[in-house]
């Protein structure tokens, strides 16, 4: 949090030395840009994935599962969606936790038991109970202003607009290096706190459903099952990569180094594992 504080610091930092009007337009467009993805992350997901909610008469297994953990965990209930590809997975998004929602693939619920599913349901419930949207929102802003500001001025410069875009270009050209610092920074720190997120979540979800074996199961058959799938499938899942319960990632690929939203599916099975163990000696 130190180090999101800096680089929200370093993002409005150039246009208070200009001015102070200036710096309270900065503040406030973060501000704006911050709620929007705050009300819609939960839209654009499901719209990114092309999946649509379920009622509870549509798929009352779903349903059932999702009010028995929410029972458990005491959330208030998530919506319930549905997206159709062969390649099992599942997230949950939003930002609000009484406006959230739980999305699974045709796939997950074809290749999983029902204590699978259940345990893939309560990893997602526990991004929900940790607020973990929210975290990867604040996190990944920086990075993505940094990425918007270099598109700008490269845009304004290089393109064949109006003269005042291209002085506008060179008005915005001293924030290139900032941001240019910005994004690989963020985007290190954004991948780290997503990394931490999954583990803790993994351990929350086992948790609440007293089966860590369950949630080691489904883990090994999802990351089995996306190795196997074909990449035309793998690549309408990438967009949200960062959201999956398993990322969609290259048969081969490493998972676990610096630039991975998710710690290798081994760690993840060896963690729940050391959480079975405890249960087991009546420990948490």
């Amino acid at each position: 949090m130190a180090l999101l504080a800096v680089l929200y610091g370093l993002l409005v930092w150039p246009f208070f030395q200009i001015s102070t009007l200036w710096g309270g337009v900065a503040v406030a467009a973060v501000a704006v840009l911050l709620t929007a993805q705050f009300r819609y992350a939960d839209q654009v997901a499901l719209w990114a994935m092309d999946a649509r909610e379920v009622a509870a008469d549509e798929e009352p297994e779903l349903h059932a599962l999702v009010e028995r953990l929410c029972m458990s965990s005491g959330l208030p209930k998530p919506r319930v969606a549905v997206a159709v590809t062969d390649v099992p997975n599942a997230f949950a998004a939003g930002c609000r936790r009484d406006h959230a929602v739980v999305c699974v693939t045709t796939g997950l619920r074809e290749r999983l038991d029902v204590a699978e599913l259940e345990s893939v349901l309560a990893h997602e419930m526990a991004h929900l109970a940790h607020r973990d949207v929210v975290v990867a929102t604040i996190a990944g802003f920086p990075a993505f202003c940094g990425g918007l500001i270099v598109t700008t001025v490269s845009g304004l410069l290089l393109g064949e607009g109006r003269p005042a875009a291209r002085v506008a270009g060179v008005v915005l050209l001293p924030m290139v290096p900032l941001a240019a610092l910005l994004f690989p920074v963020s985007l290190l720190l954004d991948l780290a706190i997503s990394r931490q997120r999954e583990l803790c979540a993994d351990r929350a979800g086992a948790l609440l459903t007293g089966r860590p074996s369950a949630a080691s199961a489904a883990l090994t058959k999802i990351c089995e099952e996306i190795e196997a799938a074909p990449a035309a499938e793998l690549r309408g899942l990438r967009p949200l990569n960062g959201l999956l319960t398993v990322p969609a990632r290259a048969r081969g690929r490493a998972a676990g180094d610096l630039l991975s939203t998710h710690p290798p599916v081994d760690v993840r099975v060896q963690r729940l594992t050391e959480v079975s163990q405890r249960l087991a000696s009546g420990r948490r």
